[in-house]
């Protein structure tokens, strides 16, 4: 199996259902050709019209059915593995750089909203806001299909921004989710961030320097933050994240433990196995073995 990048994808799809590099949106005769890879390292959005979706997120299995959201984030390893015959789907995958571009700093989604989504990425919608998002999601389709409009790219962020903040209320009114207030304490803010981060980088920078930069403050006052917050260093965050898809993809037989060793961006696979030993006590192939 081989994973998908975004230029790969970008490569075979139709100018009419991409924004440059950074979003396509497909529909099920497209995904269906995605079933050879997996992809990971993007955000992707899923919503389902009519039929069916069999998906592998981090090598646990689930269906997706009508009125169902997928949202994957891009530390999770993503593969659609059947579509029914059906089938119709709008299928968005993108870069964190057009989510920030679109959104332009709004935060619509419930504080929590990504915890939720680690535990399970399928929200279950009403027919009547899965009608009003797929209208949505027709606009967003019509705008990128509209090459010759001066303004396309204006319209793809607009559109996209549109059906996302429509999402949000959905989750806020049927869920009863609170409303994010403006003044969240300073390190729940860096807490969020953090994790966020981790969950988009974890794969391939392990390095607790690495995340103090991007969140401009010291490896100190990040790890004392940290600590504060959940009792635990940034490192066994960072690591518990690196173990949690390391024993998903272990459980996927198809993949060898090079490969695995390979997405997580180990040197090689004797280091994988030292550090995976550090943690389970096990090396990678025996866990294999055991389960």
């Amino acid at each position: 199996m081989e994973q998908l990048t975004m230029q790969q994808l970008c490569s075979f799809v139709a100018e009419s259902k991409k924004f440059s590099d950074r979003f396509v949106c497909l529909r099920a005769d497209d995904v269906r050709i995605l079933s050879r890879y997996y992809i990971i390292g993007y955000r992707v959005m899923v919503l389902v019209g009519r039929g069916s979706v069999d998906v592998s997120v981090n090598g646990r299995d689930y269906r997706i059915t009508q009125n169902d959201y997928l949202d994957i984030l891009e530390g999770s390893m993503l593969q659609f593995k059947a579509i029914s015959p059906d089938a119709d789907l709008f299928c968005m995958i993108t870069v964190r750089e057009f989510l920030m571009d679109a959104l332009q700093n709004v935060v619509p989604a419930p504080n929590n909203y990504m915890f939720r989504l680690a535990m399970n990425p399928i929200l279950h919608i009403s027919p009547a806001d899965s009608i009003t998002l797929w209208q949505h999601m027709l606009l967003l389709e019509g705008a990128l299909a509209n090459l010759k409009h001066y303004h396309r790219a204006e319209m793809v962020r607009l559109y996209f921004k549109s059906f996302v903040l429509e999402f949000a209320n959905i989750l806020l009114q049927e869920n009863d989710w609170q409303v994010p207030v403006q003044n969240i304490a300073k390190k729940d803010l860096m807490m969020s961030d953090f994790m966020n981060l981790v969950w988009e980088h974890f794969r391939d920078n392990r390095e607790i320097g690495f995340y103090a930069k991007e969140l401009c403050v010291s490896a100190k006052h990040l790890s004392r933050v940290v600590k504060s917050v959940t009792g635990k260093t940034p490192h066994e965050i960072i690591s518990r994240e690196v173990m949690s898809l390391a024993m998903q993809l272990l459980r996927n037989e198809g993949l060898r433990i090079q490969q695995i060793a390979d997405i997580l961006h180990f040197s090689d696979q004797a280091a994988f196995s030292k550090f995976f030993r550090k943690y389970m006590g096990m090396s990678p192939a025996e866990y294999r073995r055991n389960f």
